[in-house]
């Protein structure tokens, strides 16, 4: 009986060894997404609605580029999902899918202002403030807005989209720039009188998926490529296009 025990309990215990190697083998070579995208959506939200959706997968969401930054350069994730000047700005990530909503990779920016203040305009932002989402930094944010916009305006960064609101608000800005699609959002969390100033000339990357240089990303392309509404609904596009 003595001798069935210890054989007992030696079997249970290499059954736990096991369990633990395989546990731990699974979790080092889990493929890892690390995602920071300007969205109406809180960031904890996000990475819940992300992480349902994509079980098996690491997955991290960032509300500020300088954490994301700084993550991505420690910890080189398999698959970063962004926009694409944050992505052209990191090295070693090649951009994979561009997210697309009605047919369209690219989305269209507008101002927006409200009546107690000067109307921007595109052409001449000459002693213009403008609010911003920050997803480059400071250097960033200002050589992305000088592409549009001359002068280049001074530039008041936030990391929280209901922030730019507050700008507004307060009167720390002439206007906020914002893909169009958000100005549904502020109108429905403000009943502040707004002015949407259309930028014809500012179309930007909506978001796109990049795998790291020599990566192992199998997994989470072929989910992506194969999108659901579990998957497009938070990220607010219609699929994933190939590159």
């Amino acid at each position: 009986m003595k001798y069935l025990m210890v054989n007992y309990n030696f079997y249970l215990k290499n059954i736990v060894i096991i369990w633990m190697l395989t546990f731990s083998v699974q979790s080092a070579y889990a493929e890892s997404l690390y995602v920071f995208y300007p969205s109406t959506l809180r960031t904890q939200f996000m990475q819940k609605k992300l992480t349902n959706a994509l079980p098996g997968i690491e997955i991290r969401v960032f509300g500020r580029y300088k954490d994301f930054k700084s993550k991505i350069k420690a910890d080189s994730p398999e698959v970063i999902l962004a926009k694409m000047p944050v992505i052209k700005r990191l090295k070693n990530y090649v951009p994979k899918l561009n997210g697309s909503r009605k047919n369209e990779t690219k989305e269209p920016y507008v101002f927006l202002s409200v009546t107690e203040n000067k109307k921007p305009n595109p052409n001449n932002m000459a002693g213009m403030t403008i609010g911003v989402f920050d997803i480059l930094g400071r250097k960033g944010m200002k050589e992305l807005v000088g592409n549009y916009f001359k002068p280049i305006p001074k530039l008041k960064r936030v990391s929280k989209m209901e922030d730019l609101l507050q700008l507004l608000t307060f009167n720390m800005v002439n206007a906020v720039l914002i893909p169009e699609i958000h100005v549904k959002y502020f109108k429905e969390i403000s009943k502040l009188n707004f002015v949407i100033t259309p930028v014809p000339k500012m179309q930007v990357g909506i978001i796109s998926l990049a795998v790291r240089n020599n990566g192992n990303a199998t997994n989470i392309l072929k989910v992506f490529t194969n999108m659901n509404s579990k998957l497009k609904k938070p990220l607010g596009i219609d699929n994933l296009e190939e590159q």
